[in-house]
């Protein structure tokens, strides 16, 4: 939006401006359906006295430790012949397991690669490469990062960023280590683990891949374990966290409510360009561990695998293919499911354009209107900003990323519902110089002389405990103009002006951002919680077509 056109209402300068801010909270761990038929092994089990789980490792109030790569590398040049390596950080057993109290591990065998395979057969972290078809989940409700695996398998580079090839499972050079990057709060963290992994009866219990030879399923879900504390730590979640964790880039949800063309033409541009692509259907996961009759899974996440428009006998249709993380016989048995009768009038040429393939592999088309009916939201990531909103990532020509905090007492102030501790909130300089280039053949002539930026705040969320999970603020973002650059805004400001934008309500996301269009000048953004006094680490990134300049926080 334009400076002036904030979702706030106008008010005569003279006036004061009644402001009244809102929040919404999202339950963060919303995606983690697991069949029912795979709540197995006596892994959850709520009758065991917490007084009885004597192996419950208590960990000191601190973050968790993340093996650094020198410690690593220490350890191995120190192992004996035939010796491997052994996670110190993240050692088998119940608190690499459970995060909280009331389960138990009995019966659980965490084995190596090699001991799970027949004499003969050897293990490889990736057979033929990595595809989404490799993914299986397993009894863990991490359908949120496995269907988020399958999104970005499909990007080459990404995945060897993630997972640096030539990492061998056996023979010579074994060292029984594997390590994966994750992109956390701004940099590229290695997290290296051992390859033992939990087994009930010598099955994996958890995500492994569809060829038994194949690990690399069940290794990186291991290592996002050892990212959170724990592998109950990763049940439900955020899916637009994992993509974000993946590759970096930038994720936008989009509320799915009734049939919307602009949803559709926005996921067809995003997949014609590459972005990663999730959704999730309406329900509670918590409460529901079989598919419905129509075959969706309540509160499950999905891949958008695939988005097309087909002509046929019988008019027209706008279809998306989803991919369900279980890899089975699960998927959508209404209008356009592998072997629905509409089939019949679509010519062999399309089908195979398209490739329609009947097999039990949790994959299946869906008609567009019977998506906008059954599912409630769309995750699409970039990996750089969409400045024009068309769900495809834009060159970016400039960005700048400053990290910041709020301190209870000092700048933790809160929402513009107390506009004086508002004021106390880190206050960021933004400096636009010139406007974008402007087309006069294909821009829309209100862009011309402004630039287009997009915003993104990210709250830190550190996992104190392997006991417990983080908690996440409402966080958000206002843009004011300003003519006193060099100093901070005083709650006087926002009591007579209105805000240049904002990026919506607070929301307790990792991460929040907005695209917006403003002329060039000099403006302050606001970083803030909803409630005030609740301190936190936050890095604030801005990206824009032409150079410009972000600093603060400004003092007073």
């Amino acid at each position: 939006m334009g400076c002036g056109s904030s979702s706030q209402s106008e008010a005569e300068p003279q006036k004061p401006r009644l402001l009244v801010e809102r929040a919404e909270s999202v339950d963060r761990h919303g995606n983690g359906s697991v069949p029912s038929a795979r709540k197995n092994g006596g892994i959850v089990n709520n009758n065991v006295p917490k007084t009885a789980l004597t192996h419950l490792r208590a960990v000191e109030d601190e973050e968790l430790h993340i093996s650094n790569p020198d410690d690593v590398q220490l350890i191995l040049d120190n192992l004996q012949d035939g010796e491997l390596f052994c996670d110190p950080d993240f050692t088998p057993g119940y608190s690499a397991l459970f995060c909280t109290a009331g389960h138990s591990d009995g019966g659980i065998m965490w084995l190596r690669p090699q001991e799970l395979l027949e004499e003969g057969q050897i293990p490889e972290l990736m057979v033929d490469g990595v595809t989404r078809d490799d993914i299986k989940q397993g009894i863990l409700g991490d359908c949120w990062f496995l269907s988020s695996c399958a999104a970005v398998s499909q990007n080459e580079a990404c995945m060897r960023k993630v997972l640096p090839s030539n990492q061998k499972l056996c023979g010579e050079n074994y060292k029984g280590v594997v390590c994966f990057n994750f992109w956390r709060f701004g940099e590229w963290r290695p997290v290296h683990i051992d390859d033992r992994l939990p087994c009930i009866d010598k099955k994996l219990i958890y995500g492994h891949s569809s060829d038994p030879r194949e690990y690399w399923v069940a290794l990186i879900e291991k290592a996002y374990a050892k990212l959170h504390g724990s592998y109950e730590a990763v049940e439900g979640g955020i899916t637009m966290d994992a993509l974000v964790d993946l590759t970096g880039g930038l994720a936008e949800r989009y509320d799915v409510k009734e049939y919307d063309p602009t949803i559709y033409h926005l996921i067809l541009h995003a997949h014609r360009s590459g972005a990663f692509i999730a959704c999730a259907k309406k329900g509670d996961w918590r409460t529901s561990m079989n598919a419905e009759g129509n075959g969706l899974v309540p509160g499950h996440a999905y891949t958008v695998t695939g988005v097309t428009k087909i002509q046929h006998e019988m008019g027209e249709e706008k279809l998306l293919r989803l991919r369900n993380p279980w890899g089975d016989s699960t998927e959508w048995r209404g209008s356009w499911s592998d072997n629905d009768v509409n089939w019949q009038w679509v010519d062999e040429a399309t089908k195979q354009k398209i490739q329609v393939d009947s097999r039990d592999d949790g994959e299946f088309w869906i008609a567009f209107r019977d998506f906008c009916h059954h599912f409630q939201e769309v995750t699409i990531c970039l990996l750089g900003p969409d400045f024009d909103g068309d769900g495809v990532s834009d060159a970016v020509g400039h960005m700048e990323t400053i990290i910041g905090e709020w301190v209870i007492g000092e700048s933790a102030g809160g929402s513009r519902n107390n506009l004086e501790m508002f004021a106390t909130n880190p206050q960021f300089l933004l400096t636009l110089r010139e406007a974008d280039k402007f087309n006069f053949e294909t821009d829309d002539a209100e862009f011309e002389g402004k630039c287009i930026i997009v915003i993104s705040l990210m709250q830190e969320i550190k996992q104190t405990l392997r006991r417990s999970r983080p908690k996440s603020l409402q966080i958000g973002f206002s843009i004011y103009k300003t003519n006193t650059p060099e100093r901070k805004l005083p709650s006087r400001h926002f009591r007579y002006n209105p805000d240049c934008g904002k990026n919506g309500v607070y929301i307790n996301f990792r991460e929040v951002s907005g695209r917006f269009e403003l002329e060039p000048g000099t403006y302050i953004i606001i970083p803030s919680t909803f409630h005030p006094n609740y301190a936190a680490t936050f890095m604030l990134r801005v990206f824009g077509e032409k150079p410009f300049s972000l600093s603060g926080p400004l003092p007073p």
